[in-house]
């Protein structure tokens, strides 16, 4: 272990030597075991008992911690890999060319899963959670700090607001510089006839906007590597020593340098702090699931789990946006990478091969934008996995002289995840190429498949809920790899065909959808839905008429039962609904007075939502309060600061024994400072609203709550695409 995971790691002290001895010898006990043959009776209860024993550990606090918490992981990965030396000495039978051909690539995407589950065991052994290194209390000066804000052609709202929050943050101000980047508005765009009104009113509009607000404005010749060589554009025009990094829409909390910059005071090769992203808004996947203010969302397992792993082996990365860096330590590697089109996760990679250290401070202190669209969810996803890919390949982790072992292993599973699309789709596939095919994939009677891959398939999902559970519901990440694994595939492919060949696109934020719509790219997916469909029935005639092979019909109907039902889940993510609001409501707690001058009366209400329109109230009223009546709230944030609006009740509905009260804030201009304060300046609303979505849920639930969701999104749907399609009929005959 380096130096640097020592000294951040406190719980270190608190186990002997003896415990890690200890642990080594039972992991070569477990592996040892684990290659053993035994019959298939005393298999059922090695398997059974040791997956009784993850349930009875899972239940028990303690061994979420250490070195307890590393028993109960080799414990985990000893099932898996009972499973997989099973699969790989006794279940590979050669019937026929065609036959192994589909056998073998089953195979391989199952080693594929079991080393991306075995690698993110390693990763998560002993998460560290920091609490933010205090300011005070340092001999050095503060650092000065330059905030870059980097735009292309996102709406100037989201820029203002960003800016806005960026000159409230609690630090010296005459150490703060603030830059908004116009790539939108390059020479280059100026001068291309085809969008030069565009970029012209682009670069106009974002110069005044900068000019009121008191900020500087950067530009520059051409678009020349994207992000990252606007990044390095603004490095010449700016010498902070530290600089914060913000994409446009995420909008900084107070606090952000108050609990990063004190990182770099205390450790001088730290180059990197980095904290979570968060999105105030659902992302397709979640609108289609209604899971947005109930279950963690897609990013929490990454941001509050696997990066909190990464961090105690000194292997947490940039991501983009949200971070710190230190502009020295930039400057020796030339400013941020732009090799491939992940610049972030690139130039993290280099920095810790010259023996720099990265910190993870798990609290959210931005609020930002998920895409709007399937569409664009696709295109981030598509830039992140060939992004990675490119690492993997031109950049290979392991390979790295300047890494620990460690960091190797680090950064080839956040590489390797990317190549997810393969794996699942081939599972996809996998129980139709049986069905449909007679191809042979699996060869295992149910009574091995019970006492093997059953075992499996249930000690990840309880070793997911220990790692995880908070963080993701069991099926989720199945879920949502699922429905990527066919657009992502084909990207990932071309990317390893060409690795230099992938260029960055700006994942479009805060795009209006004036009518409702399917995604276009809809095709590939419903046409492997029909195929699973099909699949299941022929599953069912086939156990009737071929008994010998009811074993077989069996295991791949299941499993085409179960992509069925991932399938269904998925459905409403293509139906792209109408959407026009211009900002989004957030979770809220608190309280609030509401006093209402025509009647002189205050009351007080709990705080439901809020953004930076108006809020919504639950509150208990003995008089009548109609709509468009003028109202005074006052409220606090978790500062004890002190905030007052004017307003205007735009809804007023009975719930209960309470009324939910709308208020639509007035005179929004002559405020705008102060509510941009109040609705995104406090980072604990943020946490309370982690915190809400913060909690493990049973299995059996969360799939019972899949396939209620998959049964009314896929009747949505199909309904919508009716109507679609009626709709083009008609402008066809009538055009």
């Amino acid at each position: 272990m380096s130096s640097h995971v020592t000294s951040i790691s406190s719980a270190e002290d608190k186990h002997p030597l003896g415990s890690y001895i200890i642990m080594a010898i039972l992991g070569y006990l477990f592996l040892y075991l684990a290659t053993k043959h035994v019959l298939l009776k005393e298999q059922f209860y090695i398997s059974y008992g040791s997956l009784f024993l993850l349930f009875l550990f899972n239940k028990v606090e303690r061994f979420k911690r250490v070195p307890l918490r590393i028993f109960f992981m080799l414990l985990g990965a000893f099932i898996t890999l009972r499973y997989i030396c099973w699969r790989s000495f006794y279940s590979l039978i050669y019937t026929g060319p065609l036959d192994f051909a589909a056998m073998m690539t089953l195979y391989l995407a199952e080693i594929y899963a079991v080393s991306v589950h075995l690698l993110g065991l390693f990763s998560g052994i002993w998460p560290i959670e920091r609490k933010p290194v205090p300011l005070e209390g340092h001999a050095s000066p503060l650092p000065t700090v330059d905030i870059f804000i980097p735009t292309y052609t996102e709406p100037l709202d989201l820029v203002k607001v960003t800016v806005e929050a960026c000159k409230q943050i609690d630090y010296p101000q005459e150490k703060v510089r603030i830059y908004v980047l116009n790539d939108g508005g390059t020479v280059a765009r100026r001068n291309n006839p085809k969008i030069s009104k565009i970029a012209w009113e682009r670069h106009y509009d974002c110069k005044r906007l900068t000019r009121e607000l008191g900020v500087h404005y950067l530009t520059r010749e051409n678009n020349e590597m994207a992000k990252s060589g606007n990044l390095n554009h603004a490095l010449n025009h700016a010498d902070g020593e530290l600089i914060l990094i913000l994409d446009c829409d995420h909008v900084p909390t107070r606090d952000i340098l108050k609990n990063t910059v004190g990182s770099f005071l205390k450790d001088k090769k730290l180059f990197l702090a980095q904290t979570p992203h968060n999105f105030i808004n659902p992302d397709p996947m979640e609108k289609s699931l209604n899971s947005f203010s109930n279950a963690p969302g897609e990013n929490e397992m990454f941001y509050h789990g696997v990066q909190l792993g990464l961090d105690f082996w000194n292997a947490s990365y940039f991501c983009g946006s949200a971070a710190v860096l230190r502009r020295k330590y930039l400057e020796e590697v030339g400013g941020i990478c732009g090799d491939t089109i992940v610049e972030d996760a690139e130039t993290s990679l280099l920095l810790h091969n010259k023996k720099y250290n990265s910190v993870f401070i798990d609290r959210k202190m931005v609020c930002g934008l998920s895409p709007e669209s399937f569409e664009h969810f696709i295109i981030q996803r598509t830039r992140w996995a060939q992004g990675m890919t490119q690492i993997f390949i031109l950049k290979n982790p392991l390979l790295s002289k300047g890494l620990t072992w460690y960091q190797r292993l680090g950064y080839f599973n956040s590489c390797f995840f990317w190549f997810f699309g393969f794996s699942r789709f081939i599972f996809y596939i996998a129980p139709l190429a049986f069905l449909l095919f007679d191809l042979k994939v699996y060869h295992a009677s149910m009574m091995q498949v019970l006492a093997y891959a059953v075992p499996h398939i249930f000690a990840s999902l309880i070793v997911m809920d220990f790692l995880h559970g908070k963080h993701r519901w069991p099926f989720f990440s199945e879920l949502y790899e699922s429905v990527q694994s066919l657009y992502l595939l084909p990207a990932v492919i071309s990317a390893i065909r060409n690795p230099e060949a992938p260029t960055f696109k700006v994942t479009p934020k805060g795009i209006k959808e004036k009518r409702n719509r399917v995604s276009p790219l809809v095709t590939p997916f419903y046409i492997l839905f029909v195929l699973t469909f099909i699949g299941i029935i022929v599953a069912v005639v086939k156990w009737f008429y071929y008994p010998l092979y009811r074993d077989a019909i069996s295991i791949t109907f299941t499993w085409c039962m179960f992509n069925f039902f991932m399938m269904m889940a998925s459905m409403g993510t293509f139906w792209e609904k109408q959407q026009e609001r211009g900002t989004f409501r957030s979770w809220a707690k608190g309280k609030a007075n509401i006093s209402i001058p025509a009647l002189k009366k205050t009351v007080e209400g709990e705080i439901q939502d809020i953004s930076l329109n108006g809020i919504g109230l639950m509150v208990h009223l003995s008089f009548p309060l109609k709509q468009t009546e003028s109202v005074v709230v006052e409220a606090r944030d978790s500062y004890g600061e002190k905030y007052q609006f004017e307003g205007m009740v735009s809804r007023n509905i009975p719930r209960g024994e309470a009324n939910f009260v709308g208020i639509e804030f007035q005179d929004a201009k002559a405020v705008y400072p102060r509510l941009v304060r109040f609705a995104h300046g406090d980072s604990q609303r943020w946490m309370d609203i982690k915190q809400k979505t913060s909690k493990s849920m049973n299995p059996i639930k969360v799939l019972g709550y899949l396939i209620r969701m998959g049964v009314k999104g896929s009747t949505e749907t199909i309904k919508s695409l009716h109507i679609e399609a009626y709709y083009k009929y008609k402008r066809k005959i009538f055009s």
